[in-house]
Formats: C-alpha cells, structure tokens, sequence
C-alpha cells in the first residue's frame, strides 16, 4: 500500500452468501477504488454454497483482493479476527455483505477515524431510517440495553454490521478478545470502553435485506457472554458516545 496515504483493509465476513457476493460485490470494489489505498479480505467461514469458489475467482481476478477461508465453520468473530491478523490497512474495517449500511458510510467512516476516534461504530438507533421486521427491532434494543444494565455501557447500537478501527487497538484486540461468534463486537466495543478509547458513532440507515442467521438458542448465548464478561471484568466506565 502506497505511503503517506490512509491504507484501508475492507473485510467481508461470508457464510453462505454467495447470492449477495454475486450481487454486490463490484459495488464494493468500485467504492474502494474511489477511496484510494485499499485491500479487501473476504472472511469465508466455511460455507456449502459456493461462496469459498466465488471469492477464490475473485481474489485470483481482482487487484488487492485475498480471500481467507476455514474448512468448517468456526463463527463470525473467528473469522474476523484472523482477517484483522493479516489486514495491512492503518484503519481497519468491515461491513456486511448485504450492504444493509449503504456504501457511502464507508468513506465518512475513514474520515472520523482519521480525525481523532479509535472506533467509528454504524447506530441504526440515531434518529436515522431504518427498516426492519418488529421482532427483530424489539429482540434488537432489548439486547443493547440489557448490555448497557448489565456492563455499564452507554452505546445504542453493539451489534450492527458496519464497524472500522485504528489498527493499533484493533490487532491488539484480535487476540486478546474471547468470543469467536456474534459477541465479538459487543466484546470489541466493552474493551475499547474499558480502556478510555474515543468510541463514535455514525447514524446509520439501514434495510433488512435478509433472514437473521441468528439461531434459536443465541439469546442464551448472548445473555451468557454478556453475564461472563460482567463477572470476569467488571462493570466499564464509559461516557458514551
């Protein structure tokens, strides 16, 4: 990556999305092309449709294009964090292959990092439009706040797929972090807290295009990493964003 430029490493977390890989992925391409200095990782993890093949012809046809893949699945924070090992970028970041965050974020988000925050984190719960079904809603603020009851954070918004960090904490991060499935953003953003980053939010729009892979037992998963992270690191102090 070029010198005296803001290098970013775009990642792409993939399971099972060969359709939205096919559908938007030149749409990222030329997004990041417009920014400058990039490379994007696409995050296989273990899929059964195609998607590890798609993203093989993609990083062999596409200039700064590596695809990263496990055999089986391993969960999304797995698959992340080994992406965040290798990415190059001085700011690093990713976003959801179903662009439920439109593109245009993107840029803004390398701004406010360039600009004083360690972590730029999407909020769809900012006075901005979002679209979703009322289950999803409902289960969605229920889990930020019983975040916030629970840790002491003061976020609205721990889960949403669209985040970029300073590379410096987010490498550190990388292997320091437990969760290696949907937690891991929360823990990401508790930890940041926990160490008096500059945590900023951008209001985000943001449209369900697909199907939650969240399954039915997850809520109990989440209540226990949430309980598991209050009991072995305490409450965080945070001032919000």
């Amino acid at each position: 990556m070029a010198a005296g430029r803001t290098s970013v490493s775009l990642i792409l977390p993939i399971y099972n999305e060969a359709a939205n890989l096919r559908r938007n992925f030149d749409e990222i391409y030329r997004e990041m092309v417009r920014i400058g200095d990039f490379e994007i990782i696409i995050a296989e993890d273990g899929s059964t449709d195609g998607s590890k093949e798609m993203g093989k012809e993609l990083a062999a046809s596409k200039r700064n294009v590596k695809l990263l893949s496990f055999r089986d699945r391993s969960g999304r924070g797995a698959a992340l964090k080994r992406a965040i090992r290798v990415a190059k970028g001085d700011v690093i970041g990713y976003i959801d292959i179903d662009l439920a965050v439109p593109l245009r974020y993107v840029k803004d988000a390398v701004r406010m990092i360039n600009h004083g925050c360690d972590i730029v984190a999407g909020s769809r719960y900012r006075g901005t439009r979002i679209r979703r079904s009322a289950i999803r809603l409902i289960a969605s603020k229920s889990y930020n706040i019983f975040v916030n009851i629970v840790t002491g954070s003061r976020l609205d918004d721990h889960q949403c797929g669209f985040k970029f960090w300073k590379k410096g904490f987010i490498k550190k991060e990388a292997k320091a972090a437990r969760d290696n499935h949907w937690f891991f953003d929360t823990e990401v953003l508790l930890d940041a807290q926990r160490q008096g980053l500059r945590v900023c939010a951008i209001p985000v729009q943001w449209q369900e295009h697909r199907e939650s892979k969240v399954k039915a037992d997850d809520p109990a998963y989440f209540i226990r990493a949430v309980i598991r992270y209050r009991m072995s690191k305490g409450r965080v102090q945070s001032k919000g964003y």
